[in-house]
């Protein structure tokens, strides 16, 4: 295998990896599960779960839910038409209810102290009580007895960062690595400390990162939760309670923050930050040293403070794999270290130490530099709170003494200091910067998914998703039959980057002449990348390799290490007939879509049959997403519980209606420009993707023609005085009557809407 061509291994040519090469290159699924030939309807829990890589934890179920909040149930609900029966564990089975969140759940109270999983809220009273959440393992709340002054309802959910007005204020290089988590009562005082454990989704790299916690009181201000309680002194608290307390390292190892309180905020914030070292420190003066990087200290001589206060030293290491990576050999770089809290005044300057960053040998054929004082540049950054760094060169302001292999200055302000070596001076900020962005992108721990689909024996639908704390088992694949391929282990992934995607084997992508797959991460997002295969030789297994890379596939280019590789075999092609019922709202959309593509003449005709198109597929691909993509329209909740209200059984629908609103609201201004910018902020660039290609394609695009306009010229063409005109692709939804009186109902076992309400998708 290790003889295998570029081209062999990109299946450029007749010899492609075969799936004994495969077998034997191995990837990075999840191991002992086995993933090919089972539908995602026919998954045991286990396999459903979001399961990560915690050693001794049950798998994390993650069912469909509000993607407004993810909540956690108390117990067993009354059976309803929205119950979904799931296996809970191999002895039992437990109902879970997509109630609504308005729902009194007190009738399902248990008397403390429980230990059974929760929606919304418990009781707790004198006795104590600990619940677990049913939905995301790892969350946990523990109330010791006697800590209650009275019987209290304590409530907690998970809630996204954008439903507040103020969230957390990040630093650079700092990330929410959890949801939110509001608690309460909020103000509760409690006579002792309790415990509240939330699962987070932060990649630590060993000690380099650490974890800390944000409170709000109020949703508007936030500041750090200070807690000093030793796990000696929680193991006695805990005594005659049936709870074990894991130790920080199997904390760490399971990925579980733990939060020791004497009181409720209605906020938590879980956040991962470069590891700092932090003293209070006096007029007696003291030293900083950075376990990260142990050469890193920071000197306060006596008199530099006035006041005791607690200062930090932060020391960020800078991999040489990534300076080659963005920089080449242009320069080299030393550590990132930062004085906290910055911009702040010393009375006497204090001394900082900073190795010597890697001799770089550009410029010098012969490898050898000399001195290296003219080289070596001293940056800094003296921006405070988020803002952004701006880095300057202070070298000719600051002497610099060596030492060993370390560079002393001293400095009368806190701020962020680099030692660069670079041959080419005027450049070094400008490179410095350029590698600074790099640096700051936080790292997540998270998994990548793959569905697939035949559309005939030869050509397939792949859909990639790349996951924090989402559900596998995705409402839209499930919808459309899709089946699970393949599932990765717990895989490092930076915010906000780019994944690129590339396919070997006996599967071809098909896509453009020179295009790339490629989407992006963010955390706490649907991570989508849509795109279909074909089958290079029938005579071969359907199997290839996905290989997930941080930069895009260069012709010559250096060879990648991939982020990530999963091995996949294409399910078989099952040939459906077709049914004698009536299609549903989506099925029939998909079916349209894919119709007219290969029947032209099959293409919707008017405006408004064009526009119920589009808006259907939009509305069939949204799923969860719509509440979120409702928030960026600026719904409000109470719009957002009546549409679903209205619509309870189907996503479709409520999605559909949504648009509706929308369009009935904006009128002229609702056009797909508007909607693809509203997408993009939502991160479902899938459908941003189906809006902009040959699906839609039905003819010119101008983003500016009004409803009235197209009505208009809709008229015309019904009264035959209007002649054939290419069609606008923006797209405005208006509620006027049908002309054609569409009177469809369509229905199946969970749906049931009716087209022949008076409202119609017409196209501008």
């Amino acid at each position: 295998i290790a003889l295998l061509s570029e081209d062999a291994m990109t299946g450029d040519t007749d010899k492609y990896l075969r799936p004994q090469d495969l077998k034997e290159l191995g990837d990075d699924s999840l191991p002992q599960e086995g993933y090919m030939g089972f539908s995602i309807g026919a998954r045991s829990a286990s396999l459903r779960s979001f399961s990560s890589d915690r050693s001794n934890t049950l798998n994390r179920s993650s069912f469909a839910r509000d993607s407004m909040m993810i909540e956690e149930i108390l117990a067993p609900t009354k059976d309803t038409h929205l119950a979904v029966t799931r296996d809970y564990n191999s002895e039992c089975m437990r109902r879970y209810s997509w109630t609504p969140d308005t729902m009194d759940h007190s009738h399902n109270t248990v008397s403390s102290p429980i230990h059974s999983g929760f929606l919304v809220s418990f009781m707790v009273d004198a006795r104590g009580g600990s619940m677990r959440g049913s939905r995301h393992n790892g969350m946990r709340i523990i109330i010791p007895p006697r800590k209650c002054t009275a019987p209290t309802r304590i409530t907690c959910r998970l809630a996204k960062r954008h439903k507040l007005a103020y969230p957390p204020p990040m630093v650079e290089g700092e990330g929410l690595v959890s949801r939110l988590v509001e608690v309460g009562p909020a103000g509760a005082q409690f006579l002792g400390p309790v415990i509240v454990e939330i699962p987070h989704f932060g990649s630590m790299r060993g000690k380099e990162r650490e974890l800390i916690v944000l409170r709000s009181d109020n949703g508007d201000t936030w500041k750090e939760h200070q807690s000093d309680a030793r796990p000696e002194d929680l193991t006695e608290l805990l005594s005659g309670m049936d709870e074990e307390l894991d130790s920080p390292a199997e904390l760490e190892k399971k990925r579980i923050c733990r939060i020791v309180t004497r009181d409720f905020p209605q906020y938590f914030a879980v956040v991962s930050r470069i590891k700092q070292e932090s003293n209070h420190m006096g007029p007696d003066g003291g030293v900083l040293s950075s376990t990260t990087v142990p050469m890193v200290q920071a000197s306060f001589p006596q008199g530099a403070l006035t006041k005791k206060i607690r200062v930090g030293l932060q020391a960020q290491p800078v991999p040489d794999e990534m300076v080659r990576a963005v920089l080449g050999n242009r320069a080299t770089f030393s550590p990132i270290v930062t004085v906290e809290p910055r911009r702040r005044k010393f009375h006497k300057p204090i001394t900082m130490t900073i190795p010597v960053p890697p001799r770089s040998a550009e410029g010098h054929p012969s490898g050898h530099r000399g001195d290296s004082a003219p080289c070596l540049r001293l940056l800094c950054s003296i921006t405070g709170g988020t803002s952004p760094a701006q880095w300057e060169d202070i070298t000719g302001t600051t002497p610099l003494s060596f030492v060993t292999d370390c560079v002393s200055f001293t400095t009368n302000v806190s701020a962020r200091f680099w030692l660069a070596d670079c041959h080419q001076i005027p450049e070094t900020v400008s490179l410095a910067s350029q590698l600074y962005r790099e640096l700051i992108c936080v790292p997540y721990l998270a998994k990548f998914v793959v569905f697939a689909k035949m559309n005939d024996a030869v050509e397939s639908r792949l859909r990639c998703f790349c996951m924090t704390d989402d559900k596998v088992d995705k409402t839209l694949e499930q919808q459309e039959n899709f089946e699970e391929v393949a599932r990765s282990k717990d895989i490092e992934v930076l915010e906000g980057k780019p994944i690129h995607v590339d396919c070997y084997g006996n599967l071809s992508p098909l896509t453009k002449s020179g295009q790339q797959l490629v989407f992006n991460f963010y955390s706490f997002k649907e991570n989508r990348l849509p795109f279909n295969v074909k089958i290079r030789d029938m005579g071969q297994e359907p199997c290839g390799r996905l290989s997930f890379l941080k930069e895009a596939k260069t012709t010559k280019g250096l060879p990648q290490t991939a982020i990530c590789n999963l091995n996949i075999t294409l399910p078989t092609h099952k040939k459906t007939e077709k049914p004698d019922r009536r299609h549903t709202f989506a099925s029939l959309a998909l079916r349209k879509r894919y119709s007219y593509l290969t029947d032209p003449a099959a293409s919707p005709q008017s405006p408004c049959e064009r526009t119920d198109l589009r808006m259907a597929i939009v509305a069939d691909h949204l799923g969860l997403s719509w509440t979120e993509l409702a928030r960026e329209l600026n719904f409000t909740v109470d719009e957002i519980n009546h549409i679903r209200l209205e619509n309870p059984n189907s996503l479709t629908a409520q999605s559909f209606m949504l648009l509706k609103k929308w369009v009935s609201r904006e009128g002229k201004n609702a056009t797909t420009d508007a909607l693809t910018a509203v997408l993009t902020k939502v991160n479902r660039m899938d459908i941003v993707t189906l809006l902009e290609g040959p699906i839609f394609d039905y003819g010119n695009i101008s983003g500016t023609r009004s409803f009235a306009d197209d009505n208009a010229v809709f008229r015309d063409q019904a009264d035959g005085k209007g002649q054939q005109s290419s069609i606008n692709h923006s797209t405005v939804l208006h509620p006027v009557v049908t002309m054609h009186a569409v009177t469809h109902c369509f229905t199946c076992s969970q749906m049931a809407f009716d087209l022949s309400r008076t409202y119609c998708l017409v196209n501008l």
